[in-house]
């Protein structure tokens, strides 16, 4: 999810300002990967703070209920907390000298607000999760943040409005796979106050929600060739319609039965993929 998100800020960075350079997209690539190894890890530790992990008996291992490691015993959590925070610190360190070598400190502006997102999701003071805004803190990280950090390495400049655009269906898709994920660990979360979308409209009104989030990213790719001038070669988005359909039908069916809805887990992560690499390309080409 990661990689998407860095490959469409780039990507655009070079469709929009035909700037690019190899080594800062690498250096960027590997701190977004940086934060995201830190925040994974965070909320491994601070699940297992909590007692969500210890909670989920329908956790269908390795998309829903966390790694589980800290609970296992294969990490001690303390040892978690300090690994996720070397990531943070690794990622911090790369994000300062981005800052350094570009314009102004937006780099240093986007980094800090990563780092809240990535203690605050699932950790105090700000538990967004359990403020019923964890997917908006999610969408902010993977869309915005990420794909407008990508980009702005690059081109040093937003010299409009259309990167914030493209930086929707990286932050909508990465959510929505945090949002199908959420279905089995519902009643966990609950018992330790969270408040994601699940419980918050039930299982069948956030799987419409799912379902109209994700066509807006189909027409956000629509709106930005008929208006932005986008390439027409993004259209080519549109062959992973069906397999959202399909994602959505196999989870509206199998609600409650978490080992047969696992395949709609899976072909959401396939669909952010597919998705993100194509419109990637397609700003390239």
């Amino acid at each position: 999810m990661s990689l998407g998100s860095v490959f469409v800020g780039t990507a655009f960075a070079w469709w929009n300002a035909r700037q690019f350079d190899l080594g800062l997209f690498f250096l960027t690539l590997i701190g977004a990967s940086f934060f995201h190894f830190a925040c994974n890890v965070a909320n491994d530790y601070f699940d297992y703070k909590s007692g969500t992990d210890a909670a989920n008996i329908y956790a269908v291992a390795p998309f829903s209920g966390g790694s589980r490691m800290v609970l296992d015993g294969f990490v001690k959590p303390r040892e978690a907390l300090a690994i996720s925070i070397v990531f943070a610190v690794l990622g911090s360190a790369i994000g300062l000298y981005l800052n350094a070598v570009s314009a102004g400190n937006v780099i240093l502006l986007i980094g800090v607000a990563a780092l809240l997102l990535v203690y605050g999701y699932n950790g105090p003071p700000l538990k967004l999760v359990n403020l019923g805004i964890g997917e908006i803190g999610i969408f902010l990280a993977w869309g915005p943040l990420m794909v407008l950090g990508a980009y702005y390495v690059q081109a040093q400049s937003f010299s409009s409005f259309w990167p914030l655009i493209a930086a929707l269906p990286p932050g909508i898709l990465t959510t929505l796979v945090l949002v199908i994920n959420e279905f089995a660990d519902a009643e966990a979360d609950r018992t330790v106050g969270r408040k994601t979308w699940t419980i918050l409209f039930g299982f069948k009104k956030t799987l419409y929600v799912y379902l109209a989030l994700a066509l807006c990213c189909y027409v956000v790719i629509l709106a930005g060739i008929l208006f932005g001038g986008w390439p027409v070669w993004s259209l080519l988005v549109l062959v992973t319609l069906p397999l959202l359909f399909m994602a959505f039908q196999i989870a509206m069916k199998n609600i409650g039965n978490w080992t047969a809805f696992l395949p709609a887990v899976k072909t959401t992560i396939l669909i952010n993929f597919v998705f993100l690499v194509i419109l990637s390309v397609s700003l390239v080409i």
